[in-house]
Order: C-alpha cells, then structure tokens, then sequence
C-alpha cells in the first residue's frame, strides 16, 4: 500500500487528484494538504505536488524538499514548461512530472513509476519536448531570453521576473527590449500571443 501526500495552493485541483488516487486499490492518498510540506508528519511514500506554473522558485522549493526529504518520491503536476526547466526539474530531484491536462491513467502511472525510483513523463511534455526542431523567431534569443520570455509571456511583470531569475530589475528590462526588438513587438500581449503559437518550439530549445 503506497501512503500519497498530495499538495498545493489550488483546493479544488488537489481534491480532485485525490479523489482520482483513492480508486486505485494500491493507494493511500493522506489529507489534501494546501500548507507548505513542512506540515507533513506522517511518514509517506509519494508526493504530489500540485505547482502553480513556471518559476525558478518553484525549482529552489523543489531542490530544498529533495533535500528535506530525500527519501520520499515526487511527482510534480505542472502547466506547460520549456525543455530546459523541466531538465531542471528532473536533476532536482523530481522523479515524475505530468502537466494539468494528462489523464488520471498517466496519474496513476506517475505514482506508480516514482514509487519505483523510475522517472515518468506525461505524453503530451513529452511530445513537445521531442517534437523536431523548425525555423522560428525564436532562433534569435539566448537561452537566457528564451527564460525571460516565458515568464513574461506568462503574466509576471518586470518587478516579478527580477525577483524569480535573482537580477535586478534594470537587467530584465534590458533584456525585454532586447526580446521586442528581436521579436519585432511592442507590448506583452503581443508576446503572449507568440509564445502560445510557438510552445513547442520554445519546449525544444
């Protein structure tokens, strides 16, 4: 019987990845938790980690439970991410990631393949991370840009972004007028907007 912790800020996403875990014989989800894993007291298995999205405090969270916790296996649910941060992950310590539109079958699979120290890729990060390369505007932007882009793409502002990446905010300004002009934009919309077009270019780089 694998005893399950499942937490994250979001009650309605947790619960129902409970609910989804409790038909599975084999498994014991514990109490949904919304607090940080510190609160966890009873010994478990697998954790599910619901996250918000895309951040480098998500990885140092990541990094400091592995470290916390080393002997408990971790699955993370996430929103689309970009190849690089999900290698992140991984290295962190990360066992299995699924994003929020897998099926409750890669759910379980996840869980499953984690309690083994096997690591576990739901198909759709999968597909966009193995997707061939193709030409894109995207050809121009550093590694580092291509970050910057994405969390800009994905609503954080300027004051936001500096705090995540741990530069100043003089620097990402810097750095996304660098990006408007490479693109060939003006506002963050616009950006939004090319980044949804081109996930899975930015996935494979």
């Amino acid at each position: 019987m694998l005893s399950i912790s499942i937490i994250g800020e979001h009650a309605l996403t947790i619960k129902s990845i409970s609910r989804l875990l409790k038909e599975e014989p084999l498994f014991k989800p514990q109490a949904v938790l919304t607090q940080p894993y510190s609160t966890i007291r009873s010994p478990t298995d697998v954790m599910v980690y619901c996250a918000k999205g895309y951040s480098n405090s998500l990885f140092k969270q990541v990094r400091k439970l592995h470290r916390d916790l080393p002997l408990v296996k971790k699955v993370l649910v996430i929103s689309m991410a970009h190849k690089h941060f999900i290698k992140k992950l991984l290295s962190a310590g990360v066992d299995a990631i699924i994003s929020y539109k897998s099926s409750p079958v890669e759910l379980i699979q996840a869980v499953k393949n984690a309690s083994f120290s096997q690591q576990y890729l739901s198909a759709d990060l999968s597909r966009m991370i193995v997707k061939s390369k193709s030409p894109s505007c995207f050809n121009s932007l550093s590694q580092r840009e291509l970050e910057i882009t994405y969390l800009l793409a994905n609503g954080m502002n300027v004051k936001t972004v500096s705090s995540e990446l741990d530069i100043s905010p003089k620097t990402v300004n810097t750095y996304r007028y660098r990006i408007f002009s490479k693109l060939d934009i003006e506002r963050n919309i616009d950006l939004f907007h090319l980044v949804s077009e081109k996930a899975a270019y930015m996935l494979n780089r």
